[in-house]
């Protein structure tokens, strides 16, 4: 805590917490550099086993949040969550988007991704690292992939309205800019005209 957590984060090791079922609130240290090597491969939603103690066994963790310094960004805490592997739980799953849309060639349209993560609900062990969505079938304007449209392993289920829009292909930037410019334009002359009346 406090002093001691500064010199810590000075020697390259990242104060913690290790909480969750069958624990109590445990203070832990681990090495920065393994810990964020380890953070960019498992995110989240992917298990990691924690060894507390050397020679013992490991723990069945998450990583439950990471604190960040607001100016420099590097890691100053991180809390990891123990999990029961019997009992579903419920996280927030990255979708990441696949291929390409044909659309966005033939139409100049732009992907636009309306639904960054899905809420699901899952094992532990079965809870996916993320959701892929494969755009490559938008081939028009307009046309969009729905949760509804997300095809998952039957052990994970969707919490998520089913209706929910994750991406469409919307019309191109520069239909969009000149339809905003001419209307600037004929509202400007529109104050022109009254201001010329008056």
């Amino acid at each position: 805590m406090g002093k001691q957590a500064q010199i810590l984060r000075r020697e390259g090791i990242l104060p913690g917490v290790v909480y969750g079922y069958k624990m109590e609130a445990l203070p832990i240290q681990v090495d920065r550099r393994t810990f964020e090597h380890v953070y960019r491969r498992a995110g989240a939603t992917t298990l990691i086993d924690l060894r507390i103690d050397a020679g013992a066994g490991s723990t069945k963790v998450f990583v439950h949040e990471v604190t960040r310094d607001p100016v420099h960004h590097t890691l100053t805490h991180v809390d990891f969550m123990a999990v029961n592997m019997s009992q579903p739980i419920t996280a927030d799953v990255a979708i990441v988007l696949i291929g390409e849309a044909p659309a966005v060639q033939a139409e100049n349209g732009i992907v636009l991704q309306q639904l960054e993560a899905l809420h699901v609900r899952a094992l532990p062990d079965r809870l996916p690292a993320n959701v892929e969505v494969d755009i490559s079938g938008l081939t028009e304007l307009g046309q969009a992939l729905h949760v509804s449209d997300l095809h998952l392993p039957a052990d994970v289920e969707v919490l998520a309205d089913p209706d929910t829009e994750i991406v469409h292909i919307g019309a191109p930037r520069v239909v969009a800019e000149e339809a905003a410019e001419a209307g600037e334009a004929a509202e400007a002359t529109e104050e022109a005209s009254e201001a010329g009346e008056g």
